[in-house]
């Protein structure tokens, strides 16, 4: 018992450190992009991991009005935003039946809809391209809103239903034996209930349709119709050797998402580790 008890400090010294070290792996190329996006060309190079010689915002600032970031952001707000709204009313409902409701083929279809996380987005980017095509929707932020949402809808549905399934079915069989609808119990009992759970879902399909590159890079073809990662692509080529631009560009693009994680931070982390389990 004793020597339990003597390794329990040591023990808990090597989880710090190994959290440590992991978390150094993971922030360490954001604070570098955010310091070089200080300084010159020069001093990146020659003392690349130093604070910079003086603070200033004119990289960021004219990599914003340079780089046209101003419209790129506005067309991810677009396309993010129609995305999420999109996924939030298939998903929530479809998890809500897969969940609660007990009808004819219910683990056939969710496991039918599960297929679309086995594949990736490479391997259907082609037919995805042809049938806008032939709906007039290439080039467009209609379009791409649309397979952005489709894209993340079996992970979305994943989620939403674990949620759902963790709040009793007695709850909704007693707002029915006292004569609610199945749409009032879904809309007034369980969406407040797995509020945890959509933000944890919304937060997921931000972060996704947001940083997305491959389905910019395809189906977009007009520069006013870019995304800002497509964006900030094209904006690293045209600058290709001033870096001191190409990390002000980094950093805006890199701004909404760190906003939105700060702010919801710990619904989404009630949403992940508990779901609504009240």
């Amino acid at each position: 018992m004793e020597k339990t008890i003597a390794k329990k400090p040591s023990a808990q010294v090597i989880i710090w450190v190994v959290l440590f070290l992991l978390l150094s792996l993971i922030i360490s190329p954001i604070i570098y992009a955010v310091l070089a996006s200080f300084k010159t060309n020069m001093e990146i190079f020659s003392t690349p991991f130093s604070l910079p010689s003086t603070w200033n915002f004119d990289n960021i600032v004219h990599a914003w009005q340079v780089g046209n970031f101003k419209q790129y952001i506005v067309n991810s707000a677009i396309v993010t935003v129609g995305g999420m709204l999109l996924v939030a009313l298939a998903a929530c409902p479809a998890g809500y039946a897969f969940s609660q409701l007990t009808f004819r083929g219910n683990n056939f279809l969710f496991y039918l809809i599960l297929l679309g996380m086995a594949l990736p987005v490479q391997a259907i980017i082609i037919p995805i391209f042809f049938h806008l095509r032939s709906l007039g929707l290439v080039n467009t932020l209609t379009g791409l809103t649309l397979v952005s949402a489709g894209v993340a809808l079996p992970f979305s549905v994943f989620l939403m239903r674990n949620t759902f399934r963790d709040v009793p079915k007695e709850l909704r069989e007693s707002a029915m034996i006292d004569g609610a609808s199945e749409w009032r119990t879904y809309w007034q009992i369980m969406l407040p209930i797995a509020k945890p759970g959509i933000v944890a879902l919304l937060i997921f399909t931000f972060m996704n349709i947001w940083n997305d590159f491959i389905l910019p890079l395809v189906l977009l073809m007009s520069q006013s119709q870019y995304t800002i990662s497509l964006g900030l692509y094209s904006f690293q080529g045209e600058n290709a050797t001033n870096y001191s631009l190409i990390f002000g560009g980094t950093v805006i693009s890199m701004i909404p998402s760190i906003i939105v994680y700060l702010i919801f931070q710990r619904s989404f982390t009630e949403g992940m580790s508990s779901g609504s389990n009240k």
